[in-house]
């Protein structure tokens, strides 16, 4: 019995160490199998230049994201009306700001006056204030300076905002000829650009500086042309009042005429007319037998008393309303129409641009030459 004991762990002895050559051979075929490469081995082998195998589907690359092209606030951005509320678009009609404001002046420059909740701030072309609202009532820019109101008293800022001329004064008006009109009390003088009484507040009106010289009203009810500092260059009728100088000449208003000095205090013209408006480009509208025409410099009528109304040229073209059809349209210094009467409303020229009312809509139009047609742009539809 003790034989076949032996026996039989011999037997097993040599099934273990079968067993063990056989996981020693697999333990060196794992080795060389991982050194050569492991599983990729078991593909074929990919050439880097070769195309991929037809039913092999790389990913796809990823489309570049599209932004869009930042609008425009260059040259002209002209405030409009949405929902109550006013916003900037560019004379392609791209909204530049939208709309969340008041009220809204036109862009100046980068500056512009825009108001929230009652109240006037200085607005950049970004959107972002650059004076929080913070005044009661504004006036334009002239000059570098506009006059602003805060708390009943009226002041002056320059383009940054920073205020320049201290809240003093019950009323002024915008520099002109580095004078602006100003009132502590009751009568009217004028400030330099420094805030400083250029002319004493002794006059009951007074108009805006133009060509170093301006109209001004004394308590005796007499009319004077003065110069900066406040003598007088001429004396006029209590019944003539004039408005300020332009191009070397001013409309009088006497009665129920009206007609034009000229620099030296001298009636300029023997015609007198109904209306007059400023010279502007060499050419002032005046009104004659219930219609308006244009006369230049020398005072000849240029372009006949056709219009039912008429306003100043600029950018070389006029907005007048044609008597026939009680339409707005725009002519050309020679008194053709250069855009046909089509309009409700019509503004000047600025910067190649107007902005017109038609069918109760306003457009932006631009100015047309042979070689760029007109093409209204909708600015908004109240």
């Amino acid at each position: 019995m003790e034989q076949r004991r032996s026996k039989s762990r011999h037997t097993m002895l040599r099934i273990d160490l079968a067993i063990v050559g056989i996981l020693a051979i697999a333990v060196c075929l794992f080795a060389l199998f991982y050194a050569g490469g492991g599983a990729s081995i078991l593909s074929p082998a990919i050439d880097p230049e070769a195309s991929p195998a037809p039913n092999t589907s790389p990913l796809p690359s990823p489309s570049p994201s599209s932004t869009p092209a930042p609008v425009s606030t260059e040259g002209r951005l002209i405030p409009y009306l949405e929902n109550g509320l006013w916003g900037y678009k560019n004379t392609a009609g791209q909204v530049a700001i939208e709309p969340r404001f008041s009220a809204a002046y036109e862009f100046d420059g980068d500056t512009a006056f825009a108001a929230e909740n009652g109240y006037y701030g200085l607005l950049a072309k970004n959107g972002v204030w650059v004076v929080e609202p913070v005044w009661e009532a504004v006036e334009a820019f002239s000059e570098g300076y506009a006059a602003v109101e805060s708390g009943g008293k009226w002041g002056f800022i320059d383009t940054s905002g920073t205020l320049v001329i201290d809240y003093k004064f019950r009323e002024v008006g915008s520099f002109h000829c580095g004078r602006a009109i100003a009132r502590s009390a009751s009568s009217y003088g004028y400030i330099d650009i420094n805030g400083d009484v250029a002319v004493s507040q002794k006059w009951t009106a007074a108009g805006d500086f133009a060509e170093d010289v301006a109209f001004v009203r004394s308590e005796s009810n007499n009319s004077y042309i003065i110069d900066k500092v406040g003598e007088k260059i001429a004396t006029l009728s209590s019944r003539q009042y004039g408005t300020c100088f332009s191009e070397g000449f001013a409309v009088i208003e006497e009665d129920d005429c009206a007609y034009f000095l000229n620099s030296y205090g001298q009636t300029a013209f023997k015609e007198q007319y109904q209306e007059a408006l400023s010279f502007c480009g060499g050419y002032a509208a005046i009104k004659q037998d219930g219609l308006w025409g244009y006369i230049n410099t020398k005072g000849v009528l240029v372009i006949s008393n056709t219009y039912a109304a008429a306003q100043s040229f600029s950018g070389g073209l006029a907005a007048v309303k044609d008597a026939q059809t009680d339409l707005w349209g725009y002519i050309g210094t020679d008194g053709k129409y250069v855009i046909s009467p089509a309009y409700e409303e019509a503004q000047p020229f600025s910067d190649g641009y107007a902005v017109v009312k038609q069918d109760g809509a306003y457009y932006i139009i631009n100015k047309p030459t042979d070689a760029v047609p007109l093409s209204p742009v909708l600015l908004y539809a109240p």
